[in-house]
């Protein structure tokens, strides 16, 4: 399909991105994996009835009618320390002294703090009354066994990881991490670490469109850089169909007489589904697929093969990798800045960084945004959404964008 819309150009990505396979980590090595089976509880957390203070277990039924006039004082016939069970059972006029996390004693229905009260080793005065229930963590207050916790499709954060260690969940499903196959095309490219010389330029693609993969957890692999031959395109694009889940090339996507890349494309067997998407940057690109096999070739210019890589492609590539809610989340920004184009023909997206002012989300733009201006990239973590709008966009104008 040649030059779609945006919108048309995401769901044809995302109807026909396979998730990866699974596999089972520790849960120390699967901090930022994408979970891959729903977690249920299989156990209280806590196990048992505990103390949220140092003080006093005792029955609740012993203070009836105390007060700082009239207390109670019970005879202290065990001192707990967390960890430690009790070795006696409460009976009527007794009490036990326990640490924070110590487990209630069997008989007892209530826990007072220590500042609460007057103590020496054997006795401990209490100047209120108390009801039962009072100040005991009761088993499973934290987490109720069977209770679902952490959902499949969803990173293991912190949280995820503390509580499965709670719960002695030692392994857990997780989404592998797919593999991209980056090719670079040009006879202009040269590697950075060579010398450069008159009219070539260095292969920042590689790099950045690298980084902005692993933002998504996907792993990489540099296939190669391949000259304007669509004999040298298509050894590297077979190369990468052996090897990798993913084929994205950068370069030899426009309309020259050196953009060959679709044309190698469709020798090593990919259907083209999208032949350029209207949006600017990005707008030149093409997108195949073969077995299930997505490749995307991305323009050679470096601002917009990012653009077209997160606003268009990221989508699918998350819905690979294992993520639950892998669409852009729209949000409403302020614009911080005048923009000073606004789209025209389909729509321009406007890299930014996100700020809070005065309690309100703004959205800073670079006022550079060209195709080949990727330091206006540098920091940026979001994109503004600009169609339909007149030239120039001022500060202070509500519109549309998403985080990347």
């Amino acid at each position: 399909m040649m030059n779609v819309d945006h919108r048309e150009a995401i769901r044809l990505l995302t109807d026909r991105a396979d998730r990866i396979g699974t596999q089972k980590l520790d849960i120390q090595n699967a901090f930022g994996r994408i979970l891959g089976e729903d977690v249920t509880a299989c156990e209280n957390v806590p196990s048992f009835d505990r103390s949220p203070y140092d003080g006093y277990a005792f029955m609740a039924s012993d203070t009836k009618g105390v007060s700082p006039d009239h207390p109670v004082t019970l005879a202290v016939i065990e001192n707990i320390k967390a960890g430690q069970m009790p070795q006696h059972k409460i009976t009527r006029g007794t009490a036990i002294r326990l640490m924070t996390g110590a487990p209630i004693p069997e008989g007892a229905d209530a826990v007072c703090k220590y500042e609460d009260t007057e103590y020496t080793d054997e006795a401990v005065t209490i100047k209120r009354s108390y009801s039962s229930g009072d100040n005991i963590i009761t088993a499973g207050e934290d987490i109720k066994k069977g209770t679902l916790i952490a959902r499949k499709g969803y990173p293991v954060d912190a949280g995820i990881s503390g509580t499965l260690a709670s719960l002695g969940i030692l392994s857990v499903s997780v989404y592998k991490r797919p593999v991209a196959g980056l090719i670079t095309t040009g006879d202009e490219v040269t590697e950075p670490e060579d010398e450069l010389l008159p009219g070539k330029v260095r292969n920042s693609n590689r790099y950045i469109i690298s980084a902005a993969l692993k933002n998504i957890g996907i792993d990489t692999v540099f296939l190669g850089h391949a000259n304007d031959t669509t004999k040298d395109i298509s050894e590297l694009i077979t190369q990468g169909e052996a090897s990798c889940d993913i084929i994205i090339s950068t370069g030899g996507v426009s309309v020259g007489d050196y953009d060959l890349v679709p044309d190698a494309m469709e020798e090593c067997g990919f259907k083209i589904l999208v032949r350029g998407v209207i949006m600017k940057p990005g707008m030149a690109c093409a997108y195949g697929i073969k077995n299930n096999k997505l490749m995307l070739a991305l323009s050679g210019n470096p601002a917009s093969s990012l653009t077209n890589l997160q606003c268009i492609c990221y989508p699918a590539l998350k819905k690979i990798a294992g993520y639950a809610s892998y669409d852009h989340e729209i949000l409403r920004f302020k614009l911080g800045t005048d923009i000073l184009k606004a789209g025209g023909q389909g729509v321009r997206f406007v890299r930014g960084r996100s700020v809070i002012r005065e309690g309100q989300l703004y959205l800073d733009t670079p006022s550079a945004q060209g195709n080949v201006v990727i330091s206006s990239a540098v920091l940026c973590n979001a994109y503004g959404i600009l169609s339909g709008l007149k030239s120039p966009v001022t500060s202070g104008t509500y519109i549309d964008g998403f985080f990347v």
